[in-house]
């Protein structure tokens, strides 16, 4: 697919908004609760990248559980630990929605204990949240690592991807194209009906959740579409709403609408933000203003 192309009744602000009241979480699955020096991880932390406030991580364990917390540059996190598997719950709508496969897939399911990690707040956007999260779980994880889950987005990332934020170059590229599956997740939901795609943690950046009924459609056309979009809204503080029509080939033209409020599938398929579904239109119809304006 192209990238984005013709967007109509799209008005762009001067800067984009920066999402810095946004708090992320993540687990970190591990083969087991191991004894950590803090010491060790605080250099480790701090040789990835040149950080403006040294780190400081201080862990307390107890029988089976421990907590404390990590200070490093604007970032404050929480930290808990738990001797026993993720919540099935939680796996549900992370690693077993997921498109991971092999060895990667393996480690998530194998995962014997794991950590809470959660992000207070501060000055930062909530991209650079997320990285010190992942930062922070590659550093503490270590080899006892199995991957990381995103609840909020129902997304998951096996090692091989965690271990990417200790890499200048990899990280580089996640800031550059604020990753799909990395920070945000995309879910294909099968129906009776066909297949509905959904984004999942697009709210997390102040953007909507996006949705669409494509039972004829290729999921990786979806998924590139949805990325597309929110990168243009993301990155050059557009505003999309019901109504609102785009054009990204050309014989393919969308339209934003409210996501119906009698969808038998609405609890799956809602954001816990502000929801659009993505129709196909005709060409016609573009740029023209229908009911959901």
């Amino acid at each position: 697919m192209r990238p984005m192309g013709l967007f109509d009744w799209l008005k762009a602000k001067p800067q984009p908004k920066r999402d810095t009241d946004k708090a992320p979480g993540m687990i970190v699955l591990l083969d087991a609760l191991p004894e950590f020096d803090c010491a060790a991880a605080e250099k480790a932390l701090g040789d990835i990248e040149e950080l403006r406030v040294a780190p400081k991580i201080e862990i307390e364990s107890g029988e089976g559980t421990l907590h404390g917390s990590a200070e490093f540059d604007s970032h404050s996190i929480g930290i808990v630990g738990f001797n026993q598997p993720a919540p099935q719950g939680v796996m549900e709508k992370t690693v077993e929605v997921s498109n991971w496969r092999a060895e990667g897939r393996e480690l998530l399911e194998s995962a014997k204990a794991h950590l809470v990690l959660m992000h207070k707040g501060g000055g930062a956007d909530v991209l650079e949240k997320y990285i010190a999260l992942y930062k922070l779980a590659a550093v503490l994880g270590g080899e006892h690592l199995r991957g990381v889950l995103i609840e909020e987005a129902w997304t998951c990332a096996p090692v091989s991807v965690v271990r990417e934020f200790t890499d200048r170059a990899k990280l580089a590229d996640h800031r550059k194209f604020i990753t799909p599956i990395a920070f945000y997740g995309f879910v294909r939901f099968n129906t009776d009906e066909g297949a509905w795609y959904a984004s999942k943690g697009l709210h997390m950046f102040d953007v909507p959740d996006l949705v669409m009924f494509g039972p004829d459609e290729d999921p990786m056309d979806v998924l590139d579409m949805m990325m597309n979009i929110f990168l243009y809204v993301k990155t050059k503080g557009a505003r999309i709403a019901a109504g609102h029509t785009f054009q990204i080939a050309d014989d393919a033209f969308f339209k934003f609408s409210e996501l119906e409020t009698d969808n038998a599938y609405l609890d799956y398929l809602k954001g816990a933000g502000k929801t659009l579904q993505l129709k196909r239109i005709s060409k016609d119809e573009i740029g023209k203003k229908g009911d959901d304006q």
